[in-house]
């Protein structure tokens, strides 16, 4: 290393300098959360010692004091048991060591285009803590004389001159996984950020730098802790001037235990760490005058063995939390004439119940979502044009895996340790700082096309924090370019839209998550001029057919999205929405809306919900902009109004337009017409009944395949409906034959009232090993009940 003298360091340009502390650019031109057009660096916020000094590149040299402004250009110093700590207007904290010698530049634009901070160390040692206003980017740190930099996120860390090398160590706080941008951590790197050669994660960790670049990373012993944290006494306070005791030093709390050995993973067990008032999981006191050490607990960042883990659920006051994180994936694609990659995110919600000792309890619910049509997983705006996804088969078997991957119990850890394997995940619990334990989890997964390629995808994040509740989301296959990021939604000419979709994918999540035959329906408002998503006509409606999963009989469950949320409360920066802001209604367990540009407005709702039993019902619905109007779901309030101004009476949803499917038993596709007729009786307050039906036309010539049938639909009360809408479940025994399993009736409002039309969603069988299913839509109410015969 390199040391610069004081008059030759004035005399050079900021590139010379051994360290550069480099932030990336803002776009606010603020200093400490206050509009100014003064380029002023920060303040100096701690001045201990006699010798502590400031060349003003203006001109002359003082000794600060307390709240004095530093500027562009300022060269400090610090000699024998002195210390200067500078908070810069972000926020961030640099407290320089006694014989410490660094320059301040502070570049400031002041039409608001950004500002860049460079602190160039010269000698010494600097004790960094990152600021508010350091995102999305990083501070870097350049190692000239090695061709080293070093980048800090969201951490604090020493960089401290020691025997001719410089020591870089990693204080904390672990990773803040509760949004988008990975905190915690710093990484090293020589030519390119995208190859890091070293990365400290776990507080008490070092790398040394030197001639010879960057060593891997290393718990620091003892002697090396005591070395770095010698350099910095008198220790500084973190307030006004006055000496006091280091509150972070960690020769008693930085152990770190397990770290990836040759076989992949080395487990921790009881390790030889005294007591302190930081012990969470010490056995109770012996009792007596026994002299016997008591059992110890597992250093910080160790696997817990299970009984430990135990433990921890038990000292739990909320019976369940959850980690969300979205971190960098890639897919590597095998078969065809070379091997292709391409990078991507993955984002994992997985809840742990305490209380059950259960990772994943409800399927969906807990997930991972792999998705490289977007590449940073702190910019997800940010869009591949690459092309290259994972086929529909791939997706459909990492499905599969999920649901196999719901309901893992502690006991099922490997090896008596907190490490789980599943189809769909891994994930690794360790000891945390204090009364907290930290996660590691990851996902590989190898699937293939119809064509024999072989698509791998993986992606994983280390040392989570975990969050209270079982999160907000659920499971979403939907691709998150296909999103308007914010400044696109604000460049919109649009004016308000409705999109609507369905699916018959179908879920049950609790307890062994099921395959359900079933429909669901959603509705989404967008309106583009007032800059809201929801409210109005939006809605989501699930049905499935009677099944064990379910408690053996057919269900429904229909919600109202009854809440405008203005658009810029998106997630992520991207028009992605949870409904639980969308909704005041209990039912819903978990989900999102989310929508973008496509053949109009198009999007998705993935969402849980509660069906009034018990049972929790899964379903993501693709919504897009139809060539028909899409008009709100009536009350039953606004049915017995309409009733009255009717003057009472039957009539009957006739007409429409239907369609139906089948998936034949050969597994080929045959295609048909559906028809439908449904009375509304309003002086009894039923619908269906007297001769009500659905039926089926499908005439396959090319696969020789016919299927023909009619099945009346029997009564349901007003009383039978879902959540006070005019939304119905009938089952199979609520029809005259066998072949028609479940159905879903919805009534709409139209420009004459309540009851104006009503579509008809409903699942089958041929009797001969297919399923299939039926819509008729825009079926008109005309007077009159139906006559068939």
């Amino acid at each position: 290393m390199i040391r610069t003298t004081l008059a030759s360091f004035l005399k050079a340009t900021a590139a010379a300098a051994v360290l550069s502390y480099v932030a990336t650019p803002l776009f606010a031109a603020e200093c400490f959360d206050e509009e100014t057009d003064d380029p002023k660096a920060g303040n100096a916020t701690a001045v201990v010692g006699p010798e502590v000094g400031v060349d003003r590149s203006s001109g002359g040299t003082f000794r600060p004091d307390a709240g004095d402004d530093m500027f562009s250009q300022d060269y400090v110093r610090t000699g024998d048991e002195s210390h200067l700590q500078l908070k810069l207007c972000d926020w961030s904290t640099y407290t320089f060591s006694p014989n410490s010698e660094s320059a301040i530049s502070e570049f400031y634009d002041a039409e608001g285009a950004g500002r860049r901070r460079v602190v160039n160390f010269v000698r010494g040692g600097v004790r960094y803590s990152s600021g508010r206003d350091t995102e999305p980017g990083d501070t870097e740190v350049e190692i000239q004389d090695s061709g080293v930099t070093m980048g800090v996120r969201g951490t604090n860390v020493i960089v401290v001159e020691i025997d001719g090398f410089v020591y870089a160590l990693l204080e904390g706080p672990l990773r803040d996984n509760s949004g988008l941008s990975p905190k915690g951590l710093v990484d090293f790197w020589t030519e390119n950020e995208e190859e890091i050669v070293a990365r400290l994660k776990r507080p008490g960790w070092v790398v040394r730098i030197g001639p010879d670049g960057v060593s891997e990373p290393f718990r620091a012993d003892e002697e090396l802790l005591k070395k770095i944290y010698d350099a910095f006494l008198p220790v500084i306070p973190e307030g006004d001037g006055q000496e006091q005791d280091y509150a972070g030093d960690p020769l008693e709390q930085s152990g770190q235990g397990a770290q990836e050995g040759e076989d992949g993973q080395q487990y921790a067990g009881r390790r030889g760490l005294q007591k302190n008032e930081n012990t969470e999981y010490l056995p109770a006191e012996p009792s007596g005058e026994s002299e016997e050490d008591p059992e110890l607990m597992v250093p910080v960042g160790d696997i817990l063995p299970l009984d430990l883990l135990d433990d921890f659920a038990g000292q739990q006051a909320s019976p369940d939390g959850h980690l969300f994180v979205i971190a960098p994936a890639q897919m590597t694609v095998e078969g065809g004439a070379s091997t292709v990659t391409q990078d991507g995110v993955v984002m994992f919600q997985i809840a742990i119940d305490w209380a059950n000792r259960t990772l994943a309890p409800e399927a969906l619910a807990s997930f991972v979502k792999f998705d490289f049509t977007v590449t940073d997983p702190d910019d997800l705006s940010l869009r591949s044009m690459s092309g290259i996804e994972p086929p529909p088969e791939v997706i459909e078997a990492f499905l599969e895996a999920q649901l196999a991957s719901a309901g893992v119990a502690f006991t099922t850890g490997a090896n008596g340790f907190s490490v789980f394997d599943t189809p769909a995940y891994n994930l690794t619990v360790r000891q945390g700082e204090g009364p907290t334990v930290t996660v590691d989890v990851s996902s590989e997964f190898s699937g293939q096309d119809g064509n024999g390629g072989n698509y791998i995808l993986a992606g994983g994040a280390d040392d989570l924090l975990l969050s209270p509740g079982e999160g907000e989301l659920a499971y979403f296959s939907y691709d998150l370019a296909d999103l308007y990021t914010q400044d696109e939604l604000s460049m919109s000419g649009r004016g308000s839209v409705t999109i609507q979709g369905q699916s018959t994918n179908v879920i049950s999540t609790l307890g062994a998550p099921a395959r359900l035959t079933g429909w669901s329906v959603a509705q989404l408002e967008v309106n583009f001029a007032d800059r809201t998503v929801g409210g109005g006509s939006s809605f989501v409606a699930i049905s499935a057919a009677a099944d064990s999963a379910i408690g053996g009989a057919n269900t429904v469950q229909y919600v109202p999205l009854d809440q405008e949320v203005a658009f810029d409360t998106g997630l992520f920066g991207l028009s992605f929405y949870t409904l639980v802001t969308l909704t005041s209604d209990p039912s819903i367990v978990a989900g999102e809306a989310m929508f973008g540009p496509g053949d109009g407005v198009e999007g998705s709702i993935a969402a849980i919900l509660e069906d009034g039993s018990g049972n929790h019902l899964y379903s993501e619905a693709f919504l897009s902009q139809t060539s028909f109007n899409v008009d709100p779901i009536s009350t039953i309030a606004a049915l017995d109004s309409q009733g009255v101004t009717l003057g009472g009476g039957v009539f009957r949803f006739d007409g429409g337009f239907g369609s139906s499917s089948v998936q034949r038993a050969d597994g080929g596709f045959s295609f048909g017409d559906a028809e439908a007729s449904i009375d509304i009786d309003f002086d009894s307050r039923t619908v269906g009944g007297v001769e009500s039906y659905v039926s089926v036309l499908i005439d396959d010539m090319f696969s020789n395949y016919t299927l023909d049938f009619v099945e009346f639909v029997g009564e349901l009360s007003f009383d039978d409906a879902s959540n006070g809408a005019g939304v119905f479940g009938f089952g199979d025994g609520d029809l005259s034959g066998s072949n028609v399993e479940n159905l879903m009736l919805l009534i709409r409002d139209g420009s004459g009232g309540a009851g104006e039309s009503a579509d008809v969603f409903f699942n089958f069988n041929d009797g001969m090993g297919g399923n299939g299913v039926g819509v008729v839509e825009e079926m008109l109410r005309q007077q009159g009940a139906t006559s068939f015969f």
